[in-house]
């Protein structure tokens, strides 16, 4: 068992903590199954039936050559003899090592032999002061010793054993500390096995799963009482699982007057400032809210507490509502020149002049006119005005919501305003919505790949692949085949695309990645990711189809065909009047026939496989004519470039595991 005691650390760093210790304990300790447990003033790791191992780290000794080893009666020669007397070994240890073009006598020896717990040991404070925080802090004067928040203790047990552990000048035991309010302060764990028990005796509930738990049912019951559901917002749960130690559920009320402001606003206000669940009821927001107190409740003194602070933040909130609602959402897209987005991306304004062109292009390419594109356009103009807003100001997480919200108040049609939050989204219900969403996430992609802000490792700022998802998910639910190089008259930069289309193509590899990689491997080997719908539908077909007799058919026919094309043949054009044999003559028919009706199916590929064994078995392609040799080659090339029109199979891997 080994437990650090901190000061209270946020969750988002807790997360981080517990995914990389465990991660580098596993690997000291040579266990995959170890037990995590947090709250916000510690961190805990056991091992059940935990064994300490050793570890032998060995090294070769070379000696003399093998031919002077051994007399001719096979016993040990002075220079073998005096050789293991310096290693310490006998002629049993000797094996015969090549070196160079020669053998020689050689032993093995043990450098360093360690425990596990002798390696933890040795490596816990690098461990410790190596978790990847975007944030850390120092509490004492060295520069070295950094966390995210001071650490306070250590509690580190093997059975009933103390494990000597340190941190700085930290050195570990067997106390631990209980509940910060609740219990009498410093604990002693006598066996490691002990530790839940010890800790749920002293109010805190180490076990995070346990913990989510018991805040669950605890807020769906005052919900309960109260004749409604509670409103758990995303993430909202797991964070506030991570801010106590022992969960007391909490009942409060708000004066119904601010049950004027709309439903996620409240929701969001008391998330988002309090971490409060609200309560609705029949579809609708009532006005008692849940907070979650890290304390047991001895009096009114805590809820009243919840609801003055709730109050300010509503009235707050109520302000800013009132006060948006007296300008149009029109007189506010003029201002947005002053919003600037990035210095080498432009303003909010000059991205708005950009959507309305891009959907513009995409109506044209998708023939939406009329009404439909007025509204999508319209949609366009008004979908940024929302940053300009009081509200949006104080709750960047509604944007978007907020332009909904308003422009309904303002009159505008109901699509144009669901569009407005719809943008933000993956799955549009609306045209206009869809035509919005897709083109926010493209203008994102191009404009910040122009800029040179291309994501790197696990850094993505501008969320660019989550927007690439979001361009296949919209194309997907629409399916609108689009060619996003039709969009070149605006950003004006091939490089541009060029990268864009590399980017896509890993986005396409992880979002289609349950259909195998080998079949989005050939299918993006042959198309551009610049046309995603037609990639995801041609792998789709693929994956379908990847255990019938057509599918096994063409790959067979395609390797066959391109294994005979010279590296670099790039000539596909066939004269008839030098196609001599009834074979070639029959490949030549049947594939223009194919040709000529434009994508082929599997299974007019697989129709060419007995045509094309008939060429290899009666036919020499390799011709001594050179004219009749070329155009041969030029034959199968165009076969092999007709295949390409859905894959590359020859990247398809075998059920035996080869290409």
């Amino acid at each position: 068992l080994i437990e650090i005691g901190v000061e209270e650390m946020p969750p988002s760093a807790i997360a981080i903590a517990l995914d990389f210790v465990k991660g580098e304990l596993s690997s000291v300790l040579r266990r995959d199954d170890i037990e995590t447990y947090a709250t916000p003033r510690r961190l805990a790791f056991y091992v059940r039936n935990f064994e300490n191992g050793v570890e032998r780290e060995e090294r070769v000794v070379v000696g003399p050559p093998w031919s002077g080893a051994f007399d001719r009666e096979g016993k040990p020669t002075p220079a073998l003899e005096g050789f293991l007397r310096r290693v310490g070994a006998s002629v049993r240890d000797v094996f015969k090592y090549k070196k160079g073009k020669g053998e020689y006598v050689a032993v093995r020896t043990v450098e360093k032999e360690r425990t596990y717990l002798d390696i933890l040991r040795t490596r816990f404070e690098e461990i410790i002061l190596s978790v990847p925080f975007p944030k850390r802090m120092r509490w004492t004067s060295s520069k070295s010793l950094t966390f995210s928040r001071p650490i306070r203790w250590l509690l580190a047990l093997y059975g009933e054993e103390v494990i000597d552990l340190r941190v700085g000048s930290l050195r570990s035991g067997r106390r631990t500390r209980g509940h910060r309010f609740l219990s009498k302060g410093w604990v002693e764990v006598h066996l490691a096995s002990d530790y839940l028990r010890v800790m749920e005796e002293n109010k805190v509930i180490p076990d995070v799963e346990v913990r989510r738990r018991m805040i669950k049912e605890g807020i769906e019951e005052l919900a309960r009482r109260e004749g409604g559901e509670v409103v758990i917002p995303e993430g909202l749960l797991d964070e506030v699982t991570y801010l106590v130690e022992y969960p007391f559920p909490v009942l409060g009320r708000f004066e119904e007057r601010f049950l004027e402001l709309p439903d996620r606003v409240i929701i969001t206000v008391a998330a988002h400032h309090q971490r409060f669940f609200c309560i609705s009821k029949e579809g609708k927001l009532t006005n008692a809210f849940i907070g979650v107190s890290n304390n047991e409740p001895a009096d009114d003194s805590v809820k009243r507490g919840y609801e003055r602070v709730l109050r300010a933040r509503l009235e707050d909130a109520l302000f800013f509502y009132r006060e948006d609602l007296k300008k149009d959402l029109d007189s506010l897209v003029p201002k947005l020149s002053g919003v600037l987005i990035h210095p080498k991306v432009g303003t909010a304004l000059e991205k708005v002049e950009r959507l309305k062109r891009i959907i513009g292009i995409f109506c044209e390419a998708l023939s939406i006119t009329g009404e439909q594109k007025e509204k999508a356009l319209r949609a366009a103009h008004l979908s940024k005005a929302d940053l300009l807003t009081e509200m949006v100001k104080e709750l960047d997480e509604l944007q978007g919501y907020m332009g909904y919200i308003y422009a309904l108040e303002m009159g505008e049609e109901k699509e144009v305003a669901l569009a407005l939050w719809e943008q933000y989204g993956d799955t549009p219900s609306t045209i206009s919505g869809a035509l919005l969403s897709l083109a926010d996430k493209l203008d994102d992609l191009l404009s910040f790949f122009k800029a040179g802000e291309v994501p790197t490792g696990g850094s993505d700022p501008y969320g660019l692949r989550k927007a690439a998802f979001g361009v296949f998910r919209v194309l997907e639910s629409r399916n609108w085949d689009i060619d996003i190089t039709s969009l070149a008259p605006i950003y004006e930069s091939p490089e541009t695309f060029e990268r864009v289309g590399e980017f896509l193509s890993q986005r396409l590899a992880s979002y289609l990645e349950d259909y195998g990689y080998d079949i989005v491997r050939a299918v993006l080997s042959s198309h551009s990711p610049l046309k995603p719908l037609s990639i995801i539908k041609k792998v789709k077909y693929l994956s379908q189809e990847r255990n019938t007799e057509e599918f096994a058919l063409v790959c067979e026919a395609y390797r066959r065909v391109v294994r005979i094309l010279p590296e670099g043949w790039n000539r596909s054009s066939v004269r008839e009047e030098l196609l001599r044999e009834k074979e070639e003559v029959e490949l030549w028919k049947a594939l223009r026939e194919i040709e000529k009706k434009g994508e082929p199916s599997l299974e007019a590929l697989a129709s060419l496989k007995g045509f094309i064994d008939d060429l290899f078995s009666n036919v020499l392609i390799m011709d001594r004519d050179e004219r009749v040799r070329e155009n041969r080659l030029s034959l199968l090339k165009r076969v092999e470039l007709l295949f390409k029109k859905v894959a590359d199979f020859g990247e398809i891997v075998r059920s035996d595991g080869k290409g």
